[in-house]
């Protein structure tokens, strides 16, 4: 077997824009919802002290390829100054079997997780000029901050963080690259200007009050991924139009929706639809700006080789002398 290319983030972004990803979820969800991608349930391998290795096989019949995205988990590496999180995402030509590149999942997952979002704002969030609060300073609020401003003219966005510097270095660091304002946050009680509310964090209690939220807002939240974490409060959860990614996977592992369902705040069937329902025409899109929707994600692979395979088409092709396929 002859050597496969990585392709870096950077090879990434320039083959596979923010708007270009949003396309690509769009077909994704539907794909996902209508049945015609395999998506097995992850491996969750445990390693020592509580660290662990996910492995996350998905094939795309439409794509011709299959994928598999492996992950590892180490707590103990920001002490070492190293990530917490590795990711490779292998790309494989389906029907031959014979593996064509390998990617920087990180960056992989950071970009289709914007996407998702920037998907969802689309559909559900009003037009015209918006306000946006950001929780995070990481790479997640990065490419959420990107997708929003994909889908929808921003006004200014306030930055919500860990600390008051952390969220004004990110605002600092991010005001190069727009031309709307930045800035970090300074009372709680702003988040009642905000029409659009991203949440990406590793909180384990939800990241602002339901007292806080204007009359009309749109949330996506990414950060919670599994039962012990919540980033929106189940009261907001109980009173949104609640679309998720997956039905199954929100419901099994997302703690901002299990813990509602757990304290009896909501039942299962209060998730109107699957984005990908949206996307297919499965079930009807609700009427934008009216009251509070929230966007659940916990990710799915076929994310991630909807953006993986895309990228090998036009970097392939870019390669080739052929331009963009």
């Amino acid at each position: 077997m002859s050597q496969i290319p990585f392709y870096d983030a950077a090879a990434i972004a320039s083959a596979v824009s923010m708007a270009d990803a949003i396309e690509l979820m769009r077909g994704a969800f539907a794909s996902l919802t209508r049945g015609e991608a395999a998506v097995p349930l992850r491996t969750n391998m445990p390693l020592e002290g509580g660290d662990c290795a996910l492995v996350m096989p998905v094939y795309l019949p439409a794509s011709g390829h299959y994928g598999v995205k492996t992950v590892s988990v180490n707590h103990s590496n920001p002490a070492r100054g190293l990530p917490r999180l590795h990711a490779v995402f292998t790309l494989f030509d389906a029907p031959t079997g014979v593996p064509l590149a390998a990617f920087d999942a990180e960056f992989v997952t950071a970009l289709r997780t914007g996407a998702g979002a920037g998907l969802a704002t689309d559909l559900l969030a009003s037009p015209g000029p918006k306000r946006l609060a950001l929780f995070g300073a990481g790479h997640q609020a990065v490419t959420q901050l990107q997708a929003m401003a994909a889908v929808r003219e921003l006004q200014e966005v306030v930055v919500f963080a860990t600390s008051a510097e952390r969220a004004a270095a990110f605002a600092r660091a991010q005001s190069a690259h727009y031309p709307f304002p930045l800035r970090a946050a300074s009372d709680p009680a702003e988040l009642q200007q905000a029409d659009l509310i991203c949440t990406a964090t590793s909180a384990s209690a939800p990241v602002f009050a339901d007292a806080n939220l204007g009359p009309v807002v749109h949330i996506n939240g990414v950060g919670s991924y599994h039962k012990g974490m919540a980033e929106v409060p189940p009261a907001t959860v109980a009173r949104a139009l609640l679309v998720a990614d997956q039905r199954s996977a929100c419901l099994a592992e997302a703690g901002d929706i299990t813990q509602a369902v757990a304290s009896g705040t909501i039942g299962e069937q209060h998730i109107y639809a699957e984005l990908g329902e949206l996307c297919a025409g499965l079930r009807p899109l609700p009427a934008a700006g009216q009251g509070v929707s929230f966007f659940k994600s916990v990710g799915n692979a076929v994310q991630d080789l909807a953006v993986a395979s895309q990228a090998w088409r036009v970097l392939v092709a870019r390669a080739a002398g052929q331009g963009e396929p």
